[in-house]
């Protein structure tokens, strides 16, 4: 029996502009959702990263949420962990890879509450190296994916018959080959071919490949493909790839389900992403759209992600040195007077306000000035009471 996983990747950047995430929301998922929860058949695998969750919620597109939230309760979608905000997960540092897993995850959830529980886990692009699959497995997701590009050129040969793992994490491997096909090729009128067409090949692509065998393949692709990449692509593609698998008896599964039903193999996955060709991989070049070492803007704007992500270390350590309990302790034994340790420390929270979040100094120099005044005030108070107490005392002189 042949078996097929379809992961589709929705995402739009933080920054994209609102009448641009409109027309998409229109042209692709809107229309690929209603497809979607329409199908009894579908079975697809989504990922989709916080980065656009945030947008659609702040755009007020909650109808495209509980579209997703459907999809997820009757089972046609499961969905992927990922990067919240789409970063390349190789080139960015270890700390912030985690942070960017856990807030996908953490705001997902307060979305779509226990059914945003992810079992499978996919990096943007598909950029992977052993730190990046490392920390994938010590989250916890049982699986993730990558292209079979990479893989190929140092195994010699893509799996359809058992899952590899790393460590025990399985790695699912996109079949660059069918997915580009699906989303780039063009017949000799520059159209895109039709589904029962591109099923038609399929089919006897995995005979060739699979020799009537059991099996999987997996495809995977931006979302956006279906409806604002290619016009009427949901009609002219999905349905009618979706019903003519089902007459060759290819069976549309979640990766998950696929992960559980196939052998797992132990073997070697090499750095790359689903953009790295031959060329740049055995030049070391593994993710050639975004560090490329022959690209200089690209070397100049790591320099200055560098500068960033050191300035935001710096600002982090400045902030967990003032938050030591010795600031706030001084001010409990010695409230008549503001002690120089209490001092210091309100001095190094205003140096964290600052350069971090400029727009509240003021009513941060204002709270200084305050503390300030409360002391004041708490020692004018000593003091007289001092007084009152050292007079009440005295004896007074008689004769």
């Amino acid at each position: 029996m042949y078996r097929l996983g379809f992961l589709l990747h929705i995402y739009q950047p933080p920054n994209q502009f609102h009448n641009v995430l409109v027309q998409i929301a229109n042209e692709c998922y809107r229309p690929l959702l209603e497809f979607i929860n329409s199908r009894e058949d579908a079975r697809f695998t989504i990922n989709i990263c916080w980065s656009l969750t945030e947008k659609l919620l702040q755009c007020g597109m909650d109808d495209v949420i509980e579209a997703l939230k459907k999809a997820m309760e009757t089972g046609r979608i499961e969905v992927t962990g990922s990067a919240a905000y789409h970063a390349l997960l190789p080139l960015i540092p270890r700390d912030e890879i985690k942070r960017q897993i856990h807030l996908n995850l953490d705001n997902h959830r307060k979305v779509f509450g226990p059914l945003f529980n992810p079992r499978g886990f996919f990096p943007p692009e598909m950029a992977v190296d052993p730190l990046t699959l490392d920390i994938i497995r010590e989250t916890g997701f049982d699986w993730t994916i990558t292209d079979d590009i990479p893989f190929s050129l140092i195994n010699g040969y893509v799996p359809y018959e058992t899952v590899s793992t790393v460590e025990g994490l399985g790695v699912f491997l996109r079949s660059n080959l069918w997915s580009n096909k699906i989303s780039l090729d063009r017949d000799r009128k520059g159209k895109p071919y039709k589904g029962k067409v591109m099923a038609k090949w399929l089919k006897s692509g995995m005979d060739e490949w699979m020799k009537d065998h059991d099996g999987y393949l997996i495809l995977a692709m931006d979302g956006e493909t279906y409806g604002h990449h290619l016009k009427g692509y949901i009609q002219d593609f999905l349905a009618q790839f979706l019903d003519a698998i089902k007459e060759y008896d290819i069976h549309l599964e979640h990766l998950s389900k696929l992960y559980d039903d196939f052998p797992h193999k132990e073997e070697k996955v090499p750095p790359g992403s689903w953009s790295t060709g031959e060329k740049d991989f055995w030049e070391g070049n593994f993710f050639p759209l975004w560090k490329n070492k022959y690209n200089h803007s690209q070397q100049i704007l790591w320099e200055l992600t560098g500068l960033a992500v050191s300035g935001v270390s710096r600002i982090q350590e400045m902030l967990d040195r003032s938050l030591n309990s010795c600031t706030y302790w001084w001010t409990a034994t010695h409230p008549d007077d503001i002690s120089p340790i209490t001092s210091m420390g309100v001095d190094m929270i205003i140096e964290v306000i600052r350069q971090a979040n400029p727009s509240s100094l003021p009513r941060a120099l204002e709270l200084k000035r305050e503390l300030a005044e409360e002391f004041n005030k708490r020692s004018d108070d000593f003091l007289a009471k001092k007084m009152e107490m050292s007079c009440g005392n005295n004896v007074p002189y008689s004769e």
